[in-house]
């Protein structure tokens, strides 16, 4: 359904954007370089408000808030100097 994902954290300006993936194990997930500074402010448990983007550039982005999963070494997924950061966006109302 969503492609992409932005989120802004504690230094306004600085926006993260991530290519979201999925596999058997893990429907909903986005991969983030072991070097990269949004690692510094995200922990499992966080409650992040994220921009989803779609596909298809002529569906507009919305804003969804989105808890972390975790965050886990993707090294033994296949994703070496990756970290593998499990999503879940929050159902707000239902």
């Amino acid at each position: 359904m969503y492609f992409s994902a932005e989120f802004q954290l504690d230094n306004p300006g600085i926006f993260y954007q991530f290519k979201l993936r999925n596999n058997e194990s893990e429907p909903f997930f986005a991969l983030v370089t072991k070097h990269s500074k949004a690692l510094e402010s995200l922990k499992s448990g966080d409650l992040v408000p994220m921009i989803f983007h779609y596909k298809d550039k002529t569906i507009p982005a919305v804003r969804k808030p989105t808890r972390i999963k975790y965050i886990l070494d993707g090294t033994p997924n296949g994703f070496k100097d990756h970290f593998m950061i499990g999503l879940d966006i929050e159902k707000i109302g239902e």
